[in-house]
């Protein structure tokens, strides 16, 4: 919490108001979509349910009407007079003997048109109870009827249909051959099977056993098209519980535990029962007429079965609110921050030093307030300034411009060379190069400029300091400067390099007896260049090396720092103007000589470039 508490305390008064903002309506809207999200949610279920409860109608409707069909056909043959006739008759040996007995004695010309025409109907068998040749027609010719009586009755479904006493009876047949199942010798394709006991009009006497057979992929069909979602199921059931048709990935265990454990709830307008079972809702229609039962199992819906336009409208609601709030809160945020910003920005000029900053006030407000009061500020300061600091300023310049023209370098300048001259015409050239080499060593050092030369003008001054100092040291004092002719325009802070030359000699050579070598030398490396400059000299312990760094010793060690050019304001100075990109090193050890290395980027022209344009801009 400090953090976030830390962060908005960093924002400017626009974004905080947009912040805020956000942060009051986001979870307002969130509300709002959550709602809308379980208000479509519950209405998905429920047209779900409408959906699954028609198509159970549907599926109920169509196989009904198949199933009427053949049931027509069933009560036709059944009640038809003459196939009564035969199924009576007391002569069966004689009415054996009539090949063409049903073809001649019984409307069977008309049954197949009816068959033909209908297309639905693949087989028809009737099975006379007193022991005249049965009817058997197979118009698909992938079947044919077992034609023994005997092994006819000895069926569960025939049993079943004369318990029944004349009720339409139902069940699927599969493929079979060579007599394998208690319909059909042979059957190649599937067939939904009617069955149906013929008795007399007191229901007392069996008179015939009629099977009519249709395709089953008619059934099949209607179930297959009604599946809208892959994970549902539909089983279509007989009156008495034998399975029909099954469409979807049901399986075996499932079903009968749905179908043992599972209690219907009826709807009084749909007629259609719902129950549920786990993770399943189950609907049922039951046809009154055939007694077909229809059930449709699905999943129960959940959020990830919601489609793209239920999730889609609270969702687009959110971000598009959020969204298109954001231009309007930048609008109303702007009119609020606008006079703090330009009050900001002329603090910002005022502290520059631009004394010449007023504000409008255009509001009577907090922020017209502070505007005025900022206004009021400026023309005090102002005149305080105009009286008392540039008065003083000018006391100052009058002052140092008299100094300086006491001390004015010319004068120098011209004695050297009249000096120079003097010792030339006396014919004494030692003293007059060395007399050069001084007059030029001060107009290195003293020339007027920011302070940032070419390492070349700093390889000059060391050359001439040099110079001078051989004067004192003789052959005691070996130096060579070697610089790459690759850094030499580039530019550097000026005197980074004598005041570690000039230590080297006053405090490695000067105390000290023997020869001694000095050499300077620079390389690139990168994009870096890397000054060393080595010396034979004394050195220095390793306290004397930290005592280099340490502000509290800065009197113990005063006899170390170098005039007004000491180590560590050439350190002061390298931070000032590389940051953290240089790197200053100084190795030493006693009476091995004293190594120092300095690393600054190329480029520093760039780099002050910048810097003026970041100053600029803040």
């Amino acid at each position: 919490m400090g953090r976030i508490r830390n962060w908005i305390a960093k924002l400017s008064i626009r974004k905080k108001l947009v912040f805020y903002s956000y942060a009051i309506i986001t979870p307002i809207l969130l509300l709002i979509s959550m709602l809308l999200l379980a208000h479509n949610y519950r209405v998905a279920v429920k047209n779900e349910e409408n959906r699954c409860v028609q198509d159970v109608r549907n599926i109920s409707d169509s196989i009904s009407v198949v199933q009427k069909n053949i049931m027509e056909m069933g009560t036709y043959i059944s009640i038809n007079d003459e196939v009564k006739q035969i199924l009576t008759a007391d002569d069966p040996e004689e009415l054996n003997r009539n090949a063409r007995l049903w073809q001649n004695r019984a409307p069977m010309k008309i049954i197949q048109d009816m068959v033909a025409i209908d297309g639905q109907i693949k087989s028809v068998a009737l099975y006379p109870e007193n022991d005249i040749n049965p009817y058997l027609n197979c118009i698909d010719r992938s079947s044919a009827y077992l034609g023994d009586m005997e092994r006819v009755r000895k069926q569960e479904i025939y049993k079943l249909a004369v318990q029944e006493k004349g009720k339409f009876l139902w069940q699927r047949v599969g493929r079979s051959q060579n007599g394998q199942n208690d319909t059909y010798q042979v059957n190649l394709n599937e067939k939904i099977v009617m069955y149906r006991e013929i008795y007399d009009m007191a229901r007392k006497n069996r008179l015939g056993y009629l099977v009519i057979g249709s395709s089953a992929e008619i059934f099949d069909d209607i179930c297959r098209n009604s599946l809208r979602r892959p994970e549902a199921s539909v089983v279509v059931m007989s009156e008495y519980g034998a399975e029909l048709v099954r469409c979807g990935g049901i399986e075996d265990e499932l079903l009968s535990e749905m179908l043992a454990a599972t209690v219907f709830v009826p709807d009084e307008k749909e007629k259609v029962k719902k129950s549920a079972l786990g993770n399943y809702l189950i609907y049922q229609c039951q046809d009154e007429e055939t007694g077909t039962v229809i059930y449709e199992i699905v999943h129960r819906i959940g959020w990830n079965d919601l489609s793209d336009t239920i999730i889609f409208a609270p969702l687009a609601l959110l971000v598009g609110f959020l969204f298109g709030l954001y231009p309007v809160l930048l609008v109303v945020s702007n009119l609020v921050s606008k006079p703090l910003y330009t009050l900001r920005v002329a603090m910002e000029n005022f502290m520059r030093g631009d004394f010449s900053q007023k504000v409008d006030v255009m509001t009577q407000d907090e922020v017209g307030e502070a505007s005025a009061c900022f206004n009021r500020m400026v023309d005090d300061i102002r005149e305080l300034i105009d009286k008392n600091y540039v008065l003083a300023i000018k006391e100052r310049e009058s002052e140092l411009d008299t100094l300086q023209a006491q001390i004015n370098p010319h004068f120098l300048y011209n004695t050297l060379d009249s000096l120079y001259w003097k010792a030339t015409e006396s014919g004494n050239e030692e003293i007059s190069e060395d007399i050069l080499s001084l007059s030029q060593l001060f107009r290195l050092v003293l020339n007027r400029g920011d302070g940032i030369v070419t390492v070349q003008t700093e390889a000059e001054l060391l050359e001439r300091y040099l110079h001078i100092q051989k004067m004192r040291f003789g052959k005691r004092l070996t130096y060579e400067i070697s610089l790459e002719q690759e850094i030499l325009e580039e530019e550097i802070p000026k005197l980074i390099l004598q005041p570690f030359v000039e230590n080297a000699i006053v405090h490695g050579f000067e105390s000290a007896d023997g020869s001694y070598i000095l050499r300077v030398t620079g390389i690139k490396n990168d994009k870096n260049m890397v000054f060393r400059i080595a010396d034979t000299g004394v050195g220095m312990s390793g306290e004397q090396l930290e005592a280099i760094w340490d502000k509290a010793d800065n009197r113990k060690y005063a006899s170390q720092r170098i005039g007004r050019y000491a180590i560590r304001n050439v350190r002061e100075r390298l931070e000032l103007i590389y940051h953290e990109n240089y790197e200053l090193r100084i190795e030493s050890r006693v009476g091995r000589g004293t190594t120092v290395v300095i690393t600054v980027p190329c480029g520093l022209k760039e780099i002050r470039r910048n810097e003026h344009k970041i100053t600029d801009c803040g």
